[in-house]
C-alpha cells in the first residue's frame, strides 16, 4: 500500500470535493463549498495558506488545511482546519501519516498547532494525543454540520514554550482551574495564584453606544493607538463561517461608544450564519470604563437581533478586567490557549470565552480520559449557570441586585434555597438573629410588630425582605408571617459573606444598593413622620 503526503494544487479541487462529501455529507449550509467552481478557492485560495493531502494507492483519502488570518499578524500559531479523514484511515495509518506530516510543517514554520475536533470523534482524539497534542478546551454547540456538534480544542506547542506568564488570579476561579489543568497536560509549569481583589469594568455607564461603518471604526482605532491603549481582544485568526470556515465576505458590525461627545472605545463582531453565532473579533478603549459596556451591548445584540446560539470572544489572559467583565455577563471560559498572542516578541496566553443562549447535552460525546477531564470542568461551569434561571430572572428585577451581570446573578442564585410556608406560619420572630434574607417567589408575607397585631407591611411576590441581614445581623424588630401559601427563596448571611470574600465587586454593588434602599426608606419614613406632626 503506497501512501503519499503532498501539498494540494488547483487540479485537486474535484477530488477534494468528493472527499468532503464522503466525510461531511452534502450539507446545504455549506453550499459555497459544494459548488465545484468555488471549491478550488476553499482548497488553496486566499483564506487558506496551504492544504496537505494524503493519497493511498493513488486515491485521495484525507486532507488538512492551514487557514490564513484575516489580518496580518505575528502570532506563532498554525490554525488547522478542514481535517477530512475517513474511518479506514485510522486503521491503515494514513491518518497518522497526515498528522505527522503537518506537525513537521508546523515545526518548520516555528508555530504551535491548534485544531478543532468533533467531541464525538474518539479516534481522532486518541491519534492527536498519541502525536503530542493536548486537549485545551471544549465548546458545546460549536458547529452546525447536518446536526449541531460540540468541539474539542487540541494544541501542540513548540519547544520550548514561548510564553512568559504572570500569576493567575484567584478572582477568576473558572479560568484558573481550566488553565491549571491545560498547562499541566502540556507539561508547562503552573504559575502561582494570587488574591488580587479583581473587579471588572462597570457594566452600567453613561456610554452612548451606536453602530458605525467598519471604516470609521478602523480610523478611530488608528487614532486611538497614538495613546497606546491595552490590547484585550484578539479574534482575527479567521473570519470564515461554519465548521469549514468558508469565506463569504460576511460584513463586520462595528459598535462605537462615546462619552461627552468623544469616541472613547469600540468593538467589532460578525454573525456566522452557518453556526448561528456571533464572534467578537476586535476592540479598543481609551478610558478605563468602556469595555464592559461594549461587551454587554454586543451580547445583547447577539440575542435580540440575531437570536444567536452563542457569542464567543478571545481575550488576553493579562486583560483581567475584561475577563472579569465577560464573566459578569455570563461568559464561560471554554479553552485556554497558551502563548497564542505575540506582543512585541513576548507571547501571551488567550482565553476563549463563550456565552451560551441555548441548552445542550453530552449524550453524543465520546471522550478520551484526558479530554473528559477538560470537558467536566467546562460543563460544570455551564451547568452552574443554568441553575435557577427563574431565580436569576427574579433577582434581575430587584433593586438591591441592580448593576450585576448575568454571571454574577447566577452566582447569587446558587446561594438561595427554597422554603414552603403554610398560611399563618411564622417566617421569623421578633428578636431572631438577622442571618437570613427572603425573596417571595409566590404568596405574601405580612410584617407585624407584635403577636396578633395588624400588619404594618406586606411583602408580595417578587419582593425581598430582611436584606439588612447582609449588613449587620442585628436582631429582628418585627414578626414575619405567611398570609397565604408561600414559596420563599432564602439566602444565608454566611454564604453571602463567603461569596463576597472571593467576589469583592459583587459585594460592593449589593452593599451599595442596600444602602440606597435603606436611605430611601428612612427618607420616606421621615417624610411621613413630618406630615403626621403637622
Amino acid at each position: 500500500m503506497g501512501q503519499i503526503i503532498r501539498k494540494a494544487a488547483a487540479q485537486d479541487a474535484a477530488g477534494w470535493l468528493e472527499l468532503l462529501k464522503q466525510t461531511l455529507g452534502s450539507d446545504p449550509l455549506a453550499e459555497q463549498v459544494y459548488d465545484l467552481s468555488r471549491a478550488g478557492d476553499q482548497l488553496i485560495g486566499p483564506q487558506v495558506e496551504e492544504t496537505w493531502l494524503v493519497e493511498v494507492d493513488g486515491k485521495l483519502r484525507g486532507s488538512i488545511s492551514l487557514l490564513a488570518s484575516s489580518v496580518p499578524n505575528s502570532n506563532p500559531v498554525a490554525n488547522l482546519a478542514r481535517h477530512l479523514v475517513l474511518p479506514e484511515n485510522y486503521r491503515d495509518g494514513s491518518a497518522e501519516a497526515l498528522i505527522r506530516g503537518i506537525n513537521e510543517v508546523c515545526i518548520q514554520r516555528k508555530q504551535m498547532a491548534v485544531l478543532r475536533v468533533p467531541a464525538a470523534d474518539h479516534d481522532q482524539q486518541q491519534l492527536l494525543e498519541k502525536l503530542g497534542y493536548a486537549c485545551v478546551g471544549f465548546q458545546p454547540l460549536k458547529h452546525l454540520c447536518m446536526v449541531r456538534e460540540a468541539a474539542l480544542f487540541y494544541v501542540r506547542i513548540g519547544t520550548p514554550d514561548p510564553a512568559v506568564r504572570l500569576p493567575l488570579s484567584q478572582s477568576l476561579p473558572q479560568i484558573t482551574e481550566l488553565a491549571s489543568l491545560v498547562l499541566e497536560n502540556l507539561l508547562i509549569p503552573n504559575p502561582e495564584i494570587v488574591r488580587d481583589g479583581l473587579t471588572g469594568y462597570p457594566l452600567q455607564t453613561d456610554l452612548l453606544i451606536e453602530e458605525y461603518a467598519p471604516a470609521d471604526y478602523d480610523a478611530c482605532k488608528l487614532q486611538a493607538e497614538l495613546s497606546h491603549p491595552p490590547v484585550e481582544i484578539s479574534g482575527y485568526y479567521n473570519r470564515g463561517l461554519g465548521v469549514l470556515r468558508v469565506d463569504t465576505g460576511t460584513p463586520l458590525l462595528a459598535l462605537m461608544g462615546q462619552r461627552d461627545g468623544v469616541l472613547v472605545g469600540g468593538l467589532t463582531c460578525y454573525f456566522d450564519d452557518h453556526d448561528k453565532c456571533m464572534r467578537i473579533v476586535d476592540g479598543f478603549a481609551t478610558d478605563d470604563l468602556s469595555t464592559g459596556a461594549l461587551l454587554q451591548r454586543a451580547a445583547q445584540l447577539a440575542q435580540e437581533r440575531f437570536n444567536a446560539v452563542y457569542v464567543e470572544v478571545d481575550i488576553l489572559i493579562d486583560a483581567r478586567r475584561a475577563l472579569k467583565s465577560a464573566e459578569q455577563l455570563g461568559f464561560v471560559p471554554v479553552a485556554y490557549l497558551p502563548g497564542f498572542y505575540n506582543r512585541n516578541g513576548c507571547c501571551v496566553d488567550l482565553v476563549k470565552m463563550v456565552k451560551l443562549n441555548a441548552v445542550y447535552s453530552l449524550d453524543n460525546v465520546n471522550l478520551t480520559p484526558a479530554a473528559r477531564a477538560i470537558v467536566e470542568i467546562i460543563d460544570r461551569n455551564f451547568q452552574d449557570q443554568k441553575v435557577g434561571v427563574a431565580v436569576i430572572q427574579l433577582l434581575r428585577g430587584l433593586p438591591i441586585f441592580g448593576g450585576l451581570g448575568d454571571g454574577e446573578l447566577g452566582k447569587m442564585a446558587r446561594l438561595f434555597t427554597q422554603k414552603l410556608y403554610r398560611p399563618g406560619e411564622k417566617v421569623f420572630s421578633k428578636g431572631d438573629s438577622s442571618n437570613e434574607a427572603y425573596i417571595v417567589m409566590r404568596g405574601q408575607i405580612d410584617i407585624c410588630l407584635d403577636e396578633n397585631a395588624r400588619p404594618v407591611a406586606s411583602i408580595n411576590s417578587g419582593a425581598i425582605t430582611g436584606e439588612q441581614a447582609f449588613l449587620d445581623g442585628a436582631p429582628r424588630t418585627a414578626i414575619g408571617i405567611a398570609a397565604q401559601p408561600s414559596i420563599l427563596l432564602v439566602i444565608q448571611r454566611p454564604a453571602f459573606n463567603a461569596l463576597v470574600h472571593s467576589e469583592p465587586h459583587l459585594g460592593m454593588v449589593v452593599m451599595r444598593n442596600i444602602a440606597v434602599e435603606v436611605s430611601n426608606k428612612l427618607r420616606k419614613a421621615n417624610a411621613a413622620l413630618g406630615m403626621a406632626q403637622k
